[in-house]
């Protein structure tokens, strides 16, 4: 038996209006990026390179960096760092055991994402640390970091689009504190690497690539 009245009417349609809201503010965006056509550039002129993604497992992703015929490792660092359940600040153990590729191997490239604003400053220089320890000299890092006040809850998923966008999907509308970090604070937490390009965006998010140093 069904039944309706106004008030459930009313109830329906607030959620519907609500349901399509989040749907919106949900949808995936295409953004240009100005750092990602000479990550590409540089993947393509290594032979067998060892790429790091430190992101989610993403299928057209996983499709696009095969075409470099590399050799690719994923470490889903936010749901680790979730999974390790720690109180306070992630240990630099917790990296140590988080990254730890088969012996002799070292990593080219490497996909940081947004994760830098999910870690405190500790965290990043214990990530920095390790990725030095893990990286080969010359290896590329591209990392985006936002400019603003407030970031999504959790990391945004991105995927490749063409050779020089990324389609930006949000998996939450919650927005937590960011850290907004200076240029010269991870040019700190990241020793024994240096900025290589940098571009700010005009959606306020800041592209890097990094470059590990030494001969």
């Amino acid at each position: 038996m069904s039944w309706f009245s106004r008030g459930t009417a009313s109830r329906r349609e607030q959620a519907s209006k609500a349901a399509a809201v989040t749907a919106v503010e949900n949808e995936p965006e295409a953004h240009r990026s100005l750092a990602l056509p000479a990550f590409f550039a540089a993947l393509a002129r290594s032979p067998k390179p060892n790429v790091l993604d430190l992101g989610a497992a993403l299928g057209s992703n996983v499709e696009r960096l095969s075409e470099f015929g590399c050799k690719l490792f994923i470490e889903d660092l936010y749901e680790s760092k979730k999974s390790a359940g720690e109180g306070g600040s992630l240990s630099p153990q917790f990296f140590t055991e988080f990254l730890a590729p088969p012996a002799g191997t070292q990593f080219d490239f490497v996909l940081a994402w947004d994760l830098f604003d999910y870690l405190s400053r500790k965290e990043l220089a214990a990530l920095g640390a390790r990725l030095r320890a893990t990286c080969r000299p010359g290896a590329l890092v591209f990392a985006l970091t936002s400019i603003h006040k407030t970031i999504p809850a959790q990391p945004i998923r991105f995927r490749f689009q063409g050779q020089d966008q990324l389609i930006y999907e949000r998996r939450s509308t919650i927005e937590r504190p960011g850290p907004r970090f200076a240029p010269a604070e991870l040019n700190a937490a990241l020793q024994g690497f240096r900025v290589d390009r940098s571009f700010l965006l005009r959606h306020g998010i800041q592209e890097y690539l990094f470059v590990r140093e030494g001969a």
